[in-house]
């Protein structure tokens, strides 16, 4: 749950920016220090397995920039990479996790999804590295989210809210004023066609993405946030009107065309590519696609950012769908677990200040400091910032409040929209019979 404090500082932070890093005169924070002989000869190779696979997108340069720092700092290390896309990755990591045979690092999604690996006690507890000083580097309670029963298990670099980004120039050729209901959304559809313009570009293979979406238009369509977490503590459940109907507009906007011809078989890499190649008008994704947007020369200064809007007349825009990011976490059965801990702290303790001068500070699970507007940000990440302070109740993802049995229905029951037609009454109850299922367990 969003705790007003936890939002509040959040917010706060992103604003104010406050990065207490080190002086120019110093060597980079969290450098390891002086070794013995015995330590430094000593060789090491960790496994460290990612999603980060696309070489021109920030996540991907701060990553490899500071685990290379850390290399060369350290020549005992050898980093051996498993470079995955979302669900590859999913699979991988259950598949390892069943066997107790986790990389050394590894990324894990918070709440529901990081639970059976926490619980099946295939990733280390984190507690002893986050002194005062590391834990001080995180925006106050994002850290909440990673925990279960007093530990924690993973280490975000992001805190992301969702929205539409939009292409003014594309908007303006097709004669399109950005939306401020879901219902000018569908009636925008037939402009675009007419314009040779996908209204909505989706990256329907990888699943989640339009997950991503439906979670905000069920927050609109319940009038506020909180429908899941309300079927989580027994109160309402998946045949429910409200889910059926939230079910209903998403199928409604697939019928409508409003996305590209062959969504369902596009990843979301590809997708991302397209909207910042020009090819679409509109992108449901979370803010941390701005530093990649900013990057791109063909859309450049050419993007804005929305509100999802009210559905049905139903619904506040300032309630957001919430993502607090993919984290790293150690395997516990790991050979190397000091020098991957190491290389965690490392890694954390620059990450802000890396991420700042890379122009990727919106959006960040850790605290930063600087002047946006002086170090070149562009319109589009300072309009962004402006969104988290509207906020007024959020949501995470339908896949980190509930287990993954019944998230695993959910997606495939999705998916299946862009490529037939589904009985959105039918699919409802399919969700309830697997949520049925799990808790009879």
């Amino acid at each position: 749950m969003i705790k007003r404090r936890t939002i509040y500082c959040m917010l706060a932070a992103i604003v104010a920016i406050s990065l207490t890093a080190c002086s120019s005169t110093k060597k980079e924070e969290g450098n390891t220090g002086s070794k013995t002989s015995e330590q430094v000869n000593k060789k090491v190779t960790l496994t460290f397995q990612t999603l980060q696979t696309d070489k021109t997108t920030p996540a991907y340069q701060i990553e490899e920039e500071l685990v290379n720092r850390y290399v060369e700092e350290n020549p005992n290390v050898k980093i051996e990479w498993d470079r995955l896309d979302t669900e590859q990755q999913k699979v991988k990591l259950k598949t390892q996790a069943a066997s107790g045979e986790v990389s050394d690092i590894t990324m894990v999604n918070p709440g529901a999804q990081l639970q059976p690996f926490a619980n099946g006690k295939v990733l280390l507890p984190l507690n002893d590295i986050l002194d005062q000083e590391m834990k001080g580097l995180f925006q106050e309670g994002v850290l909440d989210y990673y925990s279960f029963d007093g530990s924690v298990y993973a280490l975000p670099y992001s805190m992301d809210i969702a929205g539409i980004f939009y292409n003014k120039e594309l908007f303006e050729r097709a004669g399109v004023e950005p939306p401020t209901t879901f219902e000018e959304i569908i009636a925008s559809v037939p402009k675009f066609k007419e314009a040779g313009i996908p209204a909505m570009i989706l990256g329907g293979k990888d699943q989640w993405p339009l997950s991503f979406m439906f979670t905000n238009v069920l927050q609109r369509v319940n009038g506020g946030a909180k429908f899941l977490d309300e079927v989580v503590a027994g109160n309402k459940n998946f045949n429910d009107p409200v889910f059926i109907e939230a079910l209903q507009k998403t199928q409604d906007l697939i019928k409508a065309g409003a996305y590209q011809e062959g969504a369902a078989t596009y990843d979301n890499n590809t997708s991302s590519q397209h909207f910042r190649d020009g090819k679409a008008a509109m992108y449901f994704m979370g803010s941390w696609e701005i530093s990649s947007i900013d990057a791109s020369e063909a859309v450049k200064g050419k993007i804005g950012f929305l509100p999802f809007p009210t559905v049905g007349g139903k619904g506040n825009p300032n309630d957001y769908v919430i993502a607090p990011g993919t984290a790293y976490a150690l395997g516990a059965n790991g050979d190397h677990l000091e020098e991957s801990k190491k290389l965690l702290k490392y890694f954390f303790k620059n990450y802000a200040k890396v991420a700042f001068e890379k122009k990727a500070a919106v959006g960040l699970a850790l605290k930063v400091e600087g002047d946006l507007k002086a170090a070149g940000y562009s319109d589009l990440a300072i309009d962004a910032m402006q969104r988290f302070n509207e906020i007024k109740g959020g949501d995470m993802n339908f896949d980190n409040v509930i287990e993954p049995t019944t998230t695993q229905t959910h997606l495939t029951g999705l998916q299946s929209m862009l490529i037939k037609d589904v009985q959105v009454a039918d699919l409802a109850n399919e969700h309830q019979k697997a949520w049925e299922a799990y808790n009879k367990q």
